[in-house]
């Protein structure tokens, strides 16, 4: 079921031994495996989730405005190294080791021999030179703004990239590692880089070919150059058009999908039970917190104790039971995830109460503000109006929807009415990033560490003015406190001096109670076995289980095989 060990470069210099062990574990194939030669393979079909409209054959891996371009981001553009949110390691891709220099300012990759571009053509590191250079010189590209640490990168000799920081900055190495790398010389006659639509791409990863296109499926060909040889065992990567839950969960049951990133209500019910055999699933807590944003720009939401009482309105514990199933646990004050609990200063997170509800202390808060009810029961805002708002979701999630459902309720019981409002995806996405929101069910960031959370949540230089693209703190919200301890943890590596910052940043969190942590999502992978076997597991930790989790869904794409 996995590859064989020999097939992976030696990780031990790099990695260490515990890492090692940890990334080979189930990647050995099953003895006496049976598999289907690519050429005869059925498609792998695979969904993403509910998404809008149609799909538009855009596979630039620099632009988030096409749902298209999430096989992008791993399927056909691969990137340097990929973090396994699982085993908390990264895997050694398109590099095969990396080393901090100079007070962690220097970092420099090892870049693999031996890697062709789908087009024939040597991969080489002038071309994640290039990519790097290309987001200097176009800054749209540069969606997570990597040239805000970056000071230079360049070649060194023949087989290495070494990254010149601007000051030491640890958490950079998610960023480069995991940016995804494009050719040099198909790239460099592009005159606008930031609108290509990319529609027949060149990559190192492992399907390539667009075959198909059409507005609601289209196909991509399994790359003849990949590196890693025999995979994958797929022919096709097949991506159908969803609109809602429904129809994905209808798909499955007639054998039309393999992989999906699905919620399903009581699943072991509704899924495992109709075929125990084939019929699995994984939904580990890895994804990152969903959060409620209050738009911090809107009055009262620019007031804590107005943010903290409309959290203790919030009955964590019913959204749980209705709208999510049991499947994860309510969040606390500091929105770290239960895997996260290394990171956790226990003492704060039980001591903090904002995430518990209180519909009397909730209630005084909002008198306190000043937020007094008016003949309807609603309160009203002095100078501003009435409390009345809307609620972004996505159409066609009906979780979130669910979920929505329930915090107008509770909303209303404080004296605040909020409707729900189901965005299309994309649609949704854009009122986030662009601050045109009053209230928002969101995603927070996750990484290695505390600090992509809290840097999302609380760091003033992210903040952008309305109608300007995020690219997080969607909130608006800034702390200069914050800002100073951030700074600090991206200068360290020191693991205790990590760990001694992230308390601080959640004192800073549960003090604020910039964002509403509602609870940490899991990672929602469907899998039917009937086709392909080989997906990841709780037994079988060697990628994360959603294919919409990039890169780390890109191991899954190789390493899946027909029966």
């Amino acid at each position: 079921m996995r590859r064989a060990v020999g097939a992976w470069p030696d990780l031990r210099a790099v990695f260490g031994a515990v890492v090692v062990a940890a990334a080979l574990h189930g990647l050995h194939p099953a003895a006496g495996a049976q598999t289907a030669s690519p050429r005869n393979a059925p498609p792998l079909t695979v969904s993403m989730g509910p998404r809008g409209g149609e799909w538009k054959r855009v596979f630039n891996p620099f632009r988030d405005d096409s749902e298209t371009r999430y096989p992008a981001a791993a399927g056909i553009y691969e990137p340097l190294i990929v973090y396994n949110r699982a085993t908390g390691s990264y895997i050694p891709w398109l590099a095969t080791g990396y080393e901090w220099a100079a007070s962690n300012t220097k970092l420099r990759f090892s870049i693999r021999s031996g890697v062709l571009w789908s087009d024939g053509t040597p991969f080489s590191p002038r071309d994640v030179v290039f990519t790097f250079d290309l987001m200097r010189r176009a800054p749209a590209l540069d969606r997570q703004k990597l040239w805000s640490f970056l000071a230079d990168v360049a070649a060194v000799g023949s087989a290495s990239v070494e990254f010149t920081l601007k000051r030491p900055y640890t958490p950079g190495l998610a960023y480069i590692g995991q940016q995804p790398i494009v050719s040099e010389h198909r790239w460099k006659t592009v005159p606008q880089p930031a609108s290509f639509d990319d529609p027949d791409p060149v990559g190192t990863g492992p399907f390539t070919e667009v075959r198909r296109f059409e507005p609601t499926v289209y196909d991509l060909g399994r790359n003849p150059k990949y590196w890693q040889s025999g995979k994958p065992a797929a022919a096709v990567l097949r991506v159908p058009l969803y609109h809602g839950n429904e129809e994905i969960v209808r798909a499955l049951a007639a054998d039309e999908l393999d992989w999906a990133s699905l919620f399903v209500p009581d699943i072991e019910k509704n899924w495992v039970a109709k075929d125990p055999a084939r019929h699995q699933y994984w939904y580990p807590d890895f994804g990152p917190t969903a959060l409620l944003y209050l738009n911090t720009r809107h009055k009262p939401f620019n007031e804590r104790e107005v943010r903290k009482a409309l959290s203790m309105a919030i009955d964590r514990p019913r959204i749980m039971k209705e709208a999510m199933s049991g499947y994860p646990q309510p969040a606390d004050a500091t929105g770290l995830a239960e895997s996260q609990k290394r990171w956790k200063d226990p003492g704060l997170a039980q001591a903090a109460d904002w995430t518990k509800r209180d519909l009397v202390q909730a209630n005084r808060l909002m008198d306190a503000a000043g937020l007094a009810r008016g003949g309807d029961g609603i309160r009203v805002v002095p100078g501003s109006g009435t409390m009345r708002y809307e609620i972004n979701v996505v159409q066609g999630w009906t979780d979130w929807v669910a979920a929505a459902g329930i915090i107008q309720q509770n909303l209303g019981e404080v004296g605040v009415a909020v409707s729900v409002k189901a965005l299309g995806y994309s649609h949704w996405l854009e009122a986030l990033k662009q601050g045109r929101f009053e209230l928002s069910l969101g995603f927070g960031s996750r990484g290695p560490t505390p600090y992509q959370f809290y840097r999302g949540q609380l760091d003033g230089a992210l903040v952008r003015p309305i109608g300007e693209d995020a690219v997080d703190n969607f909130h608006r919200f800034a702390s200069e406190e914050a800002g100073e301890l951030l700074r600090r943890l991206e200068a360290t590596s020191d693991p205790a001096e990590q760990e001694d910052l992230s308390h601080q940043l959640q004192r800073v969190y549960v003090t604020n109670a910039p964002s509403l942590p509602l609870y940490a999502s899991r990672l929602w992978g469907v899998f039917s076995s009937k086709r392909y076997s080989g997906f990841p597991s709780r037994f079988l930790p060697y990628a994360g289980a959603a294919p919409d989790g990039q890169p780390d869904s890109l191991p899954v794409l190789i390493e899946v095989k027909p029966r």
